[in-house]
């Protein structure tokens, strides 16, 4: 056994006599016992529960660790999109409901202070945090590994750097260092604004895209690529990756849980618990004027408590319903936009079709019947029902100058204070 200790105490004139042989006995006694012990930890298996870095390294593993990407990107977008949903006009929180008590809610529902203290926000940030760290720990993974099969490193590439731009995208969307400021910090380095933070998830696309292995990851890839662009308001490089982004047919990319790992959507916004209920346009607008939308936009209600009346969203009505995180409607949306916009913000041949195959692909979702009316505001509109409960509701307020609160309110989730105190190149730069 290891890690021995003697007593070092000094011996008394007393124990100097002891005889030889009772020394030697004593030797041979303690060697037997250390030999034992020696066997006794070598004949005990490993935990099972645990697995070293360097077994990691191992073409074996690859399937392990790809999972443990996804699973990481299913809570963080969760996360995501849900407390966006909250600081946007998408969700809105009322105690009336019976949820009172959850401070960071309500605050994100205000947004006119934050708390960076708050633990949820250190939560979902720090997981946010460990999304990215293991993306981009698989890219590195592949260096060290001998593989047999060269499909098998494409794979762990491709799903390190996509997801690596994931995670980057959501760093860049939806948190901040101040009120108007997004971005975030990388490795405790210096702040990257949400531009740079998005022309990083590109070059990690770049890498993802020379790894693919069939040919919807390469849509898939063209589509997150123009959803940037568009962000950014690149609409030309927007249109041209949507061109040969997901098309019709195309099985969405999602997020998915489990119930021991539940969609947060259900568990804090849905029929797990209410906390977050449905902005009431959804109900009163959208589907009065159109019953058929209730195809796309699910909700629960109407359900009156003490005199107040609301719904919350029925999009993910089971902890394990997946989240649609990239789609060929989303797509269609995407051209149809970047299409309107290099025309004056009018109407162009082509957006109609691309509109009416998007309600198509839902059953009994009334077809639109004109251009007359089709234009920016509609597109947000149309995006607004389509994008219901999936976080695209925060980043179109921003880029649409939409915003429906006052000019110093949060448009973002902050930095943490952890992460303010903890990193030296924060504290100078913080404003709010």
């Amino acid at each position: 056994m290891k890690n021995f200790t003697i007593n070092q105490r000094k011996k008394t004139a007393h124990s100097l006599k002891v005889l030889p042989i009772l020394a030697c006995a004593g030797v041979l006694a303690l060697t037997m016992w250390v030999s034992a012990c020696s066997s006794f930890v070598q004949d005990i298996k490993p935990p099972i529960d645990q697995i070293t870095e360097e077994a990691l390294n191992s073409e074996s593993q690859a399937d392990f660790l790809i999972r443990g990407v996804q699973s990481r990107f299913a809570q963080s977008y969760a996360d995501m999109s849900m407390f966006g949903g909250g600081l946007s006009d998408e969700l809105i929180f009322d105690a009336r409901s019976g949820t009172g008590g959850l401070v960071f809610y309500e605050e994100l529902d205000r947004a006119v202070f934050i708390d960076r203290g708050n633990g949820t926000l250190a939560a979902i940030v720090n997981d946010l945090g460990r999304f990215r760290f293991h993306a981009d720990d698989l890219v590195r993974r592949t260096s060290q590994i001998q593989f047999r099969r060269d499909s098998t490193r494409r794979r762990m590439v491709f799903t390190g750097a996509f997801y690596g731009a994931v995670a980057r995208y959501f760093y860049a969307n939806y948190v901040g260092l101040n009120r108007d400021q997004g971005g975030a910090t990388i490795n405790n380095g210096p702040f990257i604004p949400s531009t740079a933070m998005h022309d990083s998830a590109l070059a990690l696309l770049n890498l993802a895209e020379q790894n693919t292995t069939s040919p919807v990851e390469t849509r898939i890839v063209n589509t997150l690529r123009a959803r940037i662009h568009l962000i950014e308001g690149r609409f030309a490089q927007a249109q041209a990756s949507a061109q040969i982004g997901l098309r019709q047919g195309d099985a969405p990319l999602s997020a998915l849980f489990s119930i021991a790992a539940a969609n947060n959507w259900w568990t804090n916004a849905g029929v797990g618990r209410a906390v977050y209920l449905t902005n009431r346009r959804f109900d009163s607008l959208y589907i009065r004027q159109d019953r058929t939308d209730t195809a796309r936009i699910k909700l629960r209600g109407p359900i009156t408590r003490q005199g107040f009346t609301y719904y919350f969203q029925l999009m993910y009505p089971l902890q394990d319903s997946p989240i649609r995180f990239l789609t060929w409607q989303e797509n269609e949306l995407i051209a149809a936009e970047t299409e309107i916009r290099a025309n004056n913000n009018q109407s162009t041949p082509s957006v109609l079709p691309r509109l009416n195959r998007i309600r198509a692909s839902y059953p009994g979702l009334q077809a639109v019947s004109s251009t007359a009316t089709i234009n920016l505001s509609f597109i947000q509109t149309e995006r607004d029902k389509e994008l219901f409960c999936t976080g695209a509701r925060l980043i179109d307020q921003r880029r649409f100058n939409t915003w429906h609160l006052g000019a110093t309110t949060w448009r973002y989730l902050p930095i943490t204070l952890q992460e303010i105190n903890n990193n030296p190149n924060l504290p100078s730069l913080i404003r709010d």
